[in-house]
C-alpha cells in the first residue's frame, strides 16, 4: 500500500475514532424483538387459558361426582362429557404452549448468537483502531515527520546536482 493510501486510511481511522459506536439496530432486530414479544404474550395468554381449564376441568369433576351421589345419571354423564372435552382442550392448549416453548428458545438462541457476533465485530473494530493509533503516533513523531514502519529516504543533493549537469551537457551539444 503506498503511503497516500496509508495516510488517508490513517486519517479516517482517526475521524471515525472521535464518532460514537453505533449500536446495531436494524429492521430485523426490530423484528426479532416483535416477534420475540409477541411469543412471549402468545405463551402467557396459552397459560392462562390452560389455567382457566384447568379450573373448569376440576369444577365439571366435581359436579359429576356430586351428581353421581345425588343419583343424577343424565347430569353426571353431562359433566363428564364436559370434563373429557375440557381434558382434550387442555391438552391441546398444552401442546400449543410447547410449540410456543420451542419456538421462543430458538429465536432467544438466535438472538444471542446476533449479539455475540456484534460483539466480537466490536472487539475486531476496537482493535482495528488501536492499531490506526499507534501508526497515527507513529506519524507524529517530531523527529522524523514519518512513520517508524515506513523506510526513510536520504536526500543526496549532490546525486541529483550530477544528474542535471549531464542532462544539460547532452542538451547543449
Amino acid at each position: 500500500m503506498d503511503l497516500l493510501k496509508k495516510v488517508e486510511t490513517l486519517i479516517n481511522a482517526a475521524a471515525r475514532s472521535k464518532l460514537p459506536r453505533r449500536q446495531r439496530h436494524s429492521i430485523l432486530d426490530e423484528q426479532d424483538e416483535e416477534l420475540l414479544a409477541k411469543i412471549r404474550q402468545a405463551l402467557a395468554n396459552v397459560q392462562a387459558q390452560e389455567q382457566v381449564l384447568y379450573g373448569r376441568l376440576k369444577s365439571e369433576q366435581e359436579q359429576a361426582k356430586e351428581a353421581a351421589q345425588q343419583g343424577d345419571q343424565d347430569n353426571q354423564r353431562a359433566h363428564e362429557r364436559r370434563a373429557f372435552e375440557l381434558e382434550r382442550r387442555l391438552e391441546q392448549e398444552g401442546i400449543e404452549a410447547i410449540n410456543l416453548e420451542e419456538k421462543l428458545a430458538a429465536l432467544e438462541e438466535k438472538l444471542a448468537l446476533a449479539k455475540a457476533a456484534v460483539d466480537k465485530e466490536a472487539q475486531a473494530a476496537a482493535l482495528r483502531e488501536q492499531e490506526a493509533d499507534k501508526i497515527l503516533a507513529g506519524i507524529d513523531n517530531p523527529e522524523t515527520g514519518r512513520p517508524s514502519t515506513l523506510p526513510v529516504q536520504k536526500e543526496t543533493p549532490a546525486d541529483d546536482d550530477a544528474e542535471l549537469e549531464s542532462r544539460k551537457s547532452r542538451l547543449s551539444d
